[in-house]
């Protein structure tokens, strides 16, 4: 678990467009990306290696956003998975969580909302 004094370690699985746009506003915030993913093969593959804290996943992912937060979601001590990408309804939320992830977000999020909610998922305890 990250403490106040070390940095949060994030992956991004996106778009190329949608994940540019994450990059910058996580690194406006001060937060660095330690691998960008642009399919679900990818994510687990960097999962493994790079062991994040928060994992932000594009709900239209190659390989689909829900799959792969499944697939990285279930073992222990699994980054928390933060959805990004629909319109927030009930249902994509309610999906999301099934799915495993720990919030799911619009994916018209502004920067200041994502990176809090980074950084509140990185020094959230895993239940």
């Amino acid at each position: 678990m990250t403490t106040p004094a070390q940095p949060i370690k994030v992956v991004i699985a996106a778009r190329t467009a949608v994940g540019r746009a994450f990059r910058e506003a996580l690194a406006s915030a001060g937060i660095e990306v330690a691998a960008d993913c642009r399919s679900s093969a990818e994510l687990l593959e960097a999962v493994g290696r790079e062991r994040p804290d928060v994992c932000i996943l594009d709900r239209e992912l190659s390989g689909g956003g829900l799959v792969a937060t499944a697939a990285i979601a279930a073992p222990h001590r699994a980054p928390h998975v933060l959805i990004v990408g629909g319109y927030g309804s009930a249902a994509e939320r309610r999906a999301a969580r099934l799915a495993g992830a720990a919030d799911c977000l619009p994916l018209d999020v502004d920067a200041a909302h994502l990176a809090a909610a980074v950084t509140a998922l990185a020094r959230k305890e895993h239940t």
